[in-house]
């Protein structure tokens, strides 16, 4: 049991959990109904301004993390999450991943709400787009400032996983404010993680 223990340490294990929360979700809406119905994604979590706004949902700024209009948009976040979390989650760590994740995802959320309400205008979102981009943010900052958090991955794979980031972002249908602030978020709480745990990492660079 212990060795066992000791091998999941060095798996992606958050990053293939959210993968398959994601993914889970997905089929659970395609069955009962379909995942491009914007009524049926409304009912199972979706964020609508009004809901949250004047109703008080504010669980839908969570729930909404999880849900994704149709095939398409699932499998492009599915890729990216996969690309940038398998790398990152190796170099900060199973908690630290899994936090930067959900609260740039919801932080973003909330920002997204705010603008639209602010505009009063009546927009259904979800996705993982927020979250995803936290990553990036955090993928960034390490590509700049703590690149032993991504071991010996090249520059160039690096500026490879960003560019698919970025393509990610102008294909998505989805407020351009939900991912300007998922990076943001992304690249502050990667400030955070550095000052509140300096050079304390998951791996050490030999393992690599």
């Amino acid at each position: 049991m212990r060795r066992l223990l000791q091998k999941l340490k060095y798996q992606p294990c958050i990053t293939v959990g959210l993968m398959a929360a994601n993914l889970l979700v997905f089929l659970l809406t395609e069955i009962t109904g379909s995942s491009e119905n914007s009524l049926h994604m409304y009912r199972w979590g979706a964020m609508l301004t009004s809901s949250v706004g004047e109703d008080g949902e504010y669980w839908r700024l969570f729930t909404s993390l999880f849900l994704h209009f149709g095939f398409e948009h699932l499998a492009s976040n599915l890729l990216v999450l996969f690309a940038l979390g398998t790398t990152l989650e190796k170099g900060i760590g199973h908690l630290r991943l899994l936090l930067i994740y959900l609260i740039s995802g919801v932080g973003a959320n909330i920002i997204t709400f705010y603008w639209h309400y602010s505009a009063d205008e009546e927009v259904l979102s979800a996705g993982a787009s927020g979250a995803i981009f936290g990553l990036m943010g955090a993928m960034i900052f390490a590509g700049l400032f703590a690149r032993e958090w991504i071991g010996a991955l090249s520059p160039g794979q690096v500026i490879l996983m960003l560019i698919l980031s970025l393509y990610h972002g102008v294909n998505e249908a989805v407020s351009d404010v939900a991912h300007l602030s998922g990076l943001f978020l992304g690249f502050l709480l990667a400030i955070l993680a550095l000052k509140v745990f300096p050079g304390k990492y998951l791996y050490d660079r030999r393992r690599w």
